[in-house]
């Protein structure tokens, strides 16, 4: 499933722009005019917010087979070629089996000789064991055809073995697809000798496609099978793929720290091939009717924190801030922030619904400025 454009915040009430176009203030007219600073600001408005994480991945298909020859022979036939659907069942390719099928037809041939000695035995046998129980007969004659009997049996038992050994070999020459799929691959041409070390052909089942991505130990707790997951890729750079978590593996790869996560991806028009690189970001986490503001409109401020008395045990703080506008003067407000993404931040504490915030030019003003909203 494709969708055309991605939205990451879709706000219930909007973020409502004050000023009528798009562009800023460039550094020229940011300048102070008479102390009053030109910005662009924002109403601070409630919507839905979705955290994503970005991974990277090679597409594969959901099941990919390799399709042996058990007999060294030559290809002498090919039904199936590369880029054809087949389904499971199909005959893709034929190695040379003339000989096997005469061996087919002589082992059937004995069995069915087998078969007639036997029924000539057993009807010589059912005439001396009636001729044994009524005491007309010695035993050794009886045992005689007995032995005759038992011989015949195992006759057949010989012939069927081998007829079914022939049929079996017979069988092996026709390559046949377990899966429904595409074939992907070819390995041999019509003439040349097909070995059991080498495949003959590869199938793949597109309709569903996979990626395995690495996911770093401090995130997998994140991962829960059925998250959404967002899939592109540089042949359709303008669409974007829906896919989900199908499995997360139980065990942490201890040279990278990271863990195995299965992507999975709907693929009906067979837009994803094997192979493409692709990049993936998985949704875990939505937060719906909660301030948020755009990334572009905070500033950061960081210093060390050394409130411990050492330096081995100092952190870094990071403190963040925004303008707010409360009639022509911009007042710095602290904030502090949820979950994010690469455009919009959740506000959980430091504004207000409704008040305005300036988003750009907000790095040429200071506390307590005076500012002139432009358009």
């Amino acid at each position: 499933m494709k969708v055309k454009s991605l939205i990451y915040i879709l706000a219930t009430a909007g973020l409502l722009v004050i000023g009528l176009n798009c562009g800023g203030p460039d550094r020229e007219s940011a300048k102070k005019k008479g102390n009053v600073i030109p910005v662009r600001v924002m109403k601070v408005e409630r919507g839905n917010i979705v955290k994503t994480l970005d991974y990277l991945g090679d597409i594969k298909g959901l099941k990919e087979i390799k399709i042996y020859s058990v007999l060294s022979a030559k290809l002498l036939k090919i039904n199936h070629d590369v880029g054809s659907f087949v389904k499971a069942g199909d005959t893709i390719g034929i190695v040379d089996n003339d000989r096997l099928k005469q061996m087919v037809e002589q082992a059937e041939a004995a069995l069915k000789s087998a078969k007639a000695q036997y029924k000539n035995v057993l009807t010589e046998w059912e005439r001396i064991k009636n001729l044994y129980e009524n005491n007309a007969i010695s035993k050794s004659q009886y045992d005689a055809v007995n032995a005759q009997k038992e011989t015949a049996e195992a006759g057949v038992r010989q012939a069927e073995a081998n007829y079914k050994t022939a049929l079996k070999q017979l069988k092996d020459s026709y390559l046949v697809s377990p899966i429904n799929g595409i074939v992907s691959d070819r390995f041999y041409d019509v003439g040349d000798m097909c070995t059991p070390q080498m495949p003959v052909f590869t199938v793949v089942d597109m309709d569903t496609v996979k990626i395995e991505i690495q996911v770093p130990d401090n995130e997998v707790s994140l991962m829960k099978e059925g998250l959404e997951a967002l899939i592109s890729v540089d042949a359709y750079p303008a669409t974007v793929f829906k896919g989900s978590v199908y499995k997360v593996y139980p065990t942490i790869n201890p040279a990278t720290r990271t863990t195995t996560v299965e992507i999975r991806i709907p693929n009906k028009n067979h837009l994803l091939k094997p192979g493409m690189f692709a990049r993936v970001k998985v949704m875990v986490e939505k937060k719906n009717n909660v301030l948020v503001i755009p990334r572009k409109a905070i500033l950061e401020k960081t210093e060390l924190d050394l409130s411990s008395g050492e330096i081995t045990t100092s952190r870094v703080k990071i403190d963040r801030y925004v303008f707010v506008v409360n009639g022509s003067v911009a007042h710095k407000r602290k904030i502090k922030t949820g979950i994010e993404n690469d455009n919009f931040v959740e506000v959980t504490d430091g504004l207000k619904k409704g008040e305005l915030f300036v988003v750009i030019g907000q790095q040429f003003v200071s506390d307590s400025s005076r500012v002139e909203i432009i358009e």
